[in-house]
């Protein structure tokens, strides 16, 4: 009888909890509309009073066992201490999700990917704060990992930025090799290329 009642309450448990490839999609969907509405906020100083829809983001990932979790909810929080101009805080964060991605990623497992891979997360938010040699190093490494076109823009412009040319010059190189490029970024290679020369 015992059993019967144990084996009951499991399967209760076990309809509750989503299986790892939903919960998968609801980290990558959760972390995503907190990062867009992290960055939302940049442009206006990090206001505390515009933090609600952060917030609830945060909220919904703490309800979300695993790493996957975590390192959305501390890449999520490093984007809000870069909007509000919190370097040291925003410095601390990103060591904790680069340390939970290496975690992730050891014994050939995935390293977190949610809302960007480590290296791409930490050029962006250095950039954003202005630190280009932070940004440019972290950026660099993404080049070499994981060549997205978000990694060769960033890696060019915070070159660009410490008057770097000849990397600025190979990022923008890049850059143009990878399909589907908003027009914008085109127009913003083409323009780069004239001093490339």
């Amino acid at each position: 009888m015992l059993n019967d009642v144990i084996f009951l309450l499991l399967g209760i448990l076990l309809i509750q909890q989503p299986s790892g490839a939903a919960r998968d999609a609801d980290v990558k969907r959760i972390a995503m509309e907190g990062w867009r509405a992290a960055r939302a906020i940049a442009p206006k100083g990090g206001a505390l009073e515009l933090l609600g829809p952060v917030n609830v983001r945060l909220k919904e990932l703490d309800e979300i066992p695993g790493m996957p979790a975590r390192y959305a909810e501390t890449a999520i929080r490093a984007a809000v201490s870069a909007a509000q101009e919190e370097r040291d805080e925003m410095a601390l964060l990103l060591e904790h999700a680069r340390s939970l991605s290496e975690l992730m990623g050891l014994g050939g497992g995935t390293p977190a990917e949610w809302p960007l891979p480590i290296d791409e997360l930490e050029g962006e938010l250095w950039l954003e704060v202005d630190r280009f040699p932070e940004a440019r190093d972290a950026y660099e490494r993404a080049t070499k990992l994981k060549p997205t076109p978000n990694a060769w823009i960033g890696l060019a412009r915070s070159a660009d930025k410490l008057g770097d040319r000849v990397t600025a010059c190979r990022a923008y190189a890049g850059a143009a090799t990878t399909p589907n490029l908003p027009p914008s970024v085109e127009l913003e290679i083409s323009v780069y290329r004239l001093k490339c020369k």
